[in-house]
């Protein structure tokens, strides 16, 4: 009869991490199977023996599944050499079913239409496959352990609590996708047959503290001289938060992807990269172009016409979003606020200088970001928008700065 060990492998990886294998032992000789886990130093003790309560637990519920399997087979596993039995066991019901869960992340990926989307599906993908030190994970043997000790690894890896729950969401999303793809319950034919999500908590996702600067600091942005050298990373981003503070803090997405028929003369309909999807309106709005803030716009618009912005002619869609990163901080640097600003900063900044400073009414406010208001949903589909009245107020708020340094550098 075979048996088994999990131990911890003697390499320890660059992150610190030590892949978790089981020992099988048949007919005087033995293999070593990989699993799904990885453990650091405080998981293991000195003789190099798993003290972690769900390793452990986890090992042993592989170990139990593989037990029942030789079971099944009865006295023809005493024929098979070592090899041949785990050859056996990887082939086995509900041990895996050839559908690899970063594969499959990343054919997720090529489904979505936003590039934005799409670069954080490969992301996760990316990440979840260092995590498994590039061996793939079938999508059957992705159970709650395996999610707690990615979680777990994410948070040492120096993720943030938003960012952890964006990646674990991901992972969830993708892989109800795999059900909706692959399982025909109609026809009987369940592929993908564990349901991890039951049994994993998604962290709480964290409360963002308010992100706006005061208008004092916002005019500095305004303010700041153009720096001759070409591609200077401060100019970019102070015209990156000032486009999105006066185009009511239009996400970078959205200035990404716009296509050049959006612009309709004295404003800009489009719908939100966002939330399209998710919503019956599909996300329309209209943003006002005040004559203040067009010499910036006009700054940055495509020649081709291909998109409404030059964005997409300067950087990949995957690295946009690091290069409006890194540009903000430069502005920053140069315009210090007492707490820690980002691009959208600028949409944070538009919504409370509208209600504080502007005194706009907080549900003019609401349509100003173009929110979706659960509880006036029923309403809101009998209420036919009053665009000028929305641009009278996008006015009101975006002219509570001087845009003359900025548009006249």
């Amino acid at each position: 009869m075979a048996t088994f060990r999990f131990y911890a492998d003697n390499y320890t990886r660059e992150d610190g991490l030590r892949a978790v294998r089981v020992r099988v032992y048949h007919n005087g000789s033995s293999t070593a199977l990989s699993t799904p886990y990885f453990v650091d130093k405080t998981q293991v003790t000195k003789g190099g023996k798993i003290k972690d309560a769900a390793i452990v637990d986890a090992c042993s519920e592989l170990i139990r599944n593989w037990r029942n399997t030789i079971t099944n087979y009865g006295s023809a596993i005493e024929a098979l050499d070592v090899k041949e039995l785990v050859a056996m066991l990887k082939q086995s019901k509900g041990d895996g079913v050839g559908l690899d869960i970063v594969e499959h992340i990343y054919k997720v990926a090529e489904s979505k239409r936003a590039a934005q989307t799409q670069h954080n599906y490969r992301v996760v993908a990316a990440s979840l496959s260092r995590y498994l030190d590039g061996r793939g994970l079938d999508i059957n043997q992705l159970s709650h352990q395996v999610l707690f000790a990615y979680e777990e690894w994410l948070r040492k890896d120096g993720k943030t609590p938003g960012t952890i729950v964006q990646y674990m969401s991901l992972i969830k999303s993708a892989y109800n996708t795999a059900c909706l793809w692959y399982n025909d319950e109609d026809a009987d034919k369940i592929v993908v047959t564990r349901q991890p999500f039951r049994r994993y908590k998604m962290p709480a996702v964290p409360v963002v503290a308010p992100r706006a600067i005061d208008l004092a600091t916002l005019q500095a942005i305004a303010n700041l001289p153009t720096e001759p050298r070409f591609n200077s990373q401060r100019n970019l981003g102070r015209d990156l938060f000032m486009l999105s503070f006066g185009l009511g803090g239009i996400n970078y997405a959205d200035l990404y992807a716009l296509p050049y028929d959006a612009l309709k003369g004295d404003y800009i309909e489009y719908k939100r990269q966002k939330t399209k999807h998710s919503r019956a309106d599909e996300a329309l709005y209209r943003v006002y172009i005040c004559e203040e803030v067009r010499p910036l716009l006009t700054r940055y618009l495509d020649p081709t016409r291909k998109r409404l912005f030059i964005f997409h002619r300067r950087f990949p869609a995957g690295n946009f979003p690091t290069k409006v990163s890194c540009a903000v901080k430069a502005v920053e640097k140069a315009v210090p606020f007492e707490r820690h600003y980002i691009y959208y900063s600028a949409r944070h900044t538009y919504a409370t200088l509208a209600y504080n400073v502007a005194n706009i009414d907080k549900y003019t406010v609401h349509e100003l970001l173009n929110h979706a208001d659960k509880e006036m949903k029923i309403t809101d589909r009998y209420i036919e928008r009053d665009w000028q009245k929305l641009f009278d107020a996008h006015a009101k708020v975006v002219r509570l700065v001087d845009w003359k340094s900025i548009c006249n550098s």
